[in-house]
């Protein structure tokens, strides 16, 4: 039953996060990305990667930190960067189960990084890294949907590159 909703989970992710990067505004963005991280947090938590399920669940606290922000369209503190690192290294050691945990520590701060960006293109481009490294992760436990959100998360972001760069609406330099 667990590997089941782990893949129900995982495919309502999957749909959402692939809507939100089609999106231009960074304010409907991160607000998909917020609905997005629930599923994505109980795919893993169903899968038994607890770290990567519970720092899931610590980004919605960070997606919905910039939703406030670029509502107001202001941009979040930077200490917050420090703040939310802390507490996903936090919930790595606390529930430190094997090395791979340490992938889940690390790709929610180079997330969160990208997020901390205004620019767009910017941020489609720096999320590439860590949706390649949590696609290999969500094999590793069996999280299969989830690994296909990734791997669509990439195309889909590739995408969107080549989109608003062709466009000219959205330069890498602005």
């Amino acid at each position: 039953m667990n590997f089941i909703l782990t893949q129900l989970f995982g495919g309502v992710a999957l749909i959402l996060v692939v809507i939100s990067y089609l999106l231009k505004s960074k304010v409907c963005f991160l607000g998909i990305q917020i609905i997005a991280n629930i599923f994505y947090g109980l795919s893993f938590i169903f899968s038994n990667a607890i770290v990567a399920g519970i720092n899931s669940f610590v980004s919605i606290l960070r997606v919905l930190l910039l939703y406030y922000y670029a509502r107001k369209n202001k941009n979040a503190p930077i200490e917050w960067i420090f703040i939310l690192s802390s507490l996903y290294l936090l919930v790595g050691v606390i529930f430190f189960n094997s090395y791979y945990d340490i992938v889940v520590m690390i790709t929610p701060i180079l997330f969160t990084i990208a997020m901390w960006l205004k620019n767009m293109q910017f941020v489609r481009l720096m999320l590439l890294i860590p949706n390649v490294i949590l696609a290999i992760y969500a094999i590793l436990f069996r999280a299969y949907t989830t690994a296909v959100l990734n791997f669509i998360e990439l195309i889909t972001i590739i995408i969107a590159l080549i989109k608003y760069s062709r466009q000219g609406k959205t330069k890498l330099g602005n």
